[in-house]
């Protein structure tokens, strides 16, 4: 066991994502394709004596409801165990954009202080666990891509994608996932897209087929920068997608040359942006 430990948090990617009915706890079915892309946010953890202190690079998100914290707490009160912690967050995931920042985040604090206290939960346990802190976190904890159903949390591993480059771009805008899914729930006699497709073409590794198949309910509803999506494609993104609830677009290529291209041309735009590739579990 450790005192001090240092972890990643990767941001993630829907590359299929509809979503069902509101159910009566407040959360809605979804089935999802998620990936985790190497795009991260770091989260540094050192025992101490007493109580818990959380700072974070970016000082809007300290307070006691950042998921990091919550998670925390859980954990220590979960497993019986009276310690201190120091925690510090360095954000690089633009937050509120559709990439799972936080989530993330929750899930990397978990699984650091899981291994910092001796694993005493299995990933299962603690994927339990992280679902009381948000749907998303079972999935940030497991990591790589999975089929999400349920709520989030129902994951079945899927292949690894064959080699291929994300760029991931944002303007200043920021969505709330509540207000989105509100928003959502309006358009109630939608008929919902089945992932059949999606899941085929990861299975023949065929990276065209899966870009064909890209596919976001959310787009219905969001006014994302259709200027983001023109950049990605004139640079020769095989398929350009809304990410989770949004504003963040991101572009799937084949080549990383043709995905550093977009990055700087999108930069020099204004907008934050990153060039990623599949996480490797």
């Amino acid at each position: 066991m450790s005192d001090f430990l240092i972890t990643k948090a990767p941001a993630k990617l829907n590359l299929f994502l509809e979503v069902g009915k509101k159910l009566e706890n407040g959360y809605h079915n979804i089935e999802s394709v998620m990936q985790s892309v190497t795009l991260y946010d770091t989260l540094k953890i050192k025992k101490t004596q007493s109580g818990i202190l959380f700072d974070c690079s970016n000082k809007r998100l300290i307070y006691d409801g950042n998921l990091v914290v919550v998670a925390a707490k859980l954990f220590l009160q979960k497993c019986g165990i009276n310690s201190g912690l120091s925690l510090f967050l360095q954000k690089k995931i633009p937050v509120s954009a559709g990439l799972g920042g936080g989530s993330s985040d929750a899930a990397a604090a978990l699984t650091a202080l899981n291994t910092m206290f001796g694993r005493p939960l299995d990933t299962e346990k603690l994927c339990e666990l992280g679902k009381t802190v948000g749907a998303d976190v079972p999935f940030c904890i497991k990591r790589g891509i999975c089929l999400a159903s349920g709520i989030g949390e129902v994951l079945q591993t899927l292949d690894p994608l064959p080699k291929c480059y994300f760029v991931i771009a944002k303007g200043s805008a920021t969505v709330s996932t509540r207000s989105a899914f509100e928003l959502l729930d309006k358009y109630s006699e939608r008929e919902c897209v089945k992932p059949d497709g999606m899941i085929e073409m990861i299975r023949k590794k065929d990276l065209h087929g899966i870009a064909k198949n890209l596919y976001n309910r959310f787009e219905i509803i969001n006014n994302f920068d259709e200027k983001i999506k023109s950049v990605l494609k004139k640079h020769n993104a095989i398929n350009a997608l809304l990410s989770g609830s949004g504003p963040s677009v991101f572009g799937i290529f084949e080549h990383e040359e043709d995905a550093c291209r977009a990055n700087t041309e999108l930069r020099a735009d204004g907008y934050t942006c990153f060039v990623c590739a599949p996480e490797k579990i």
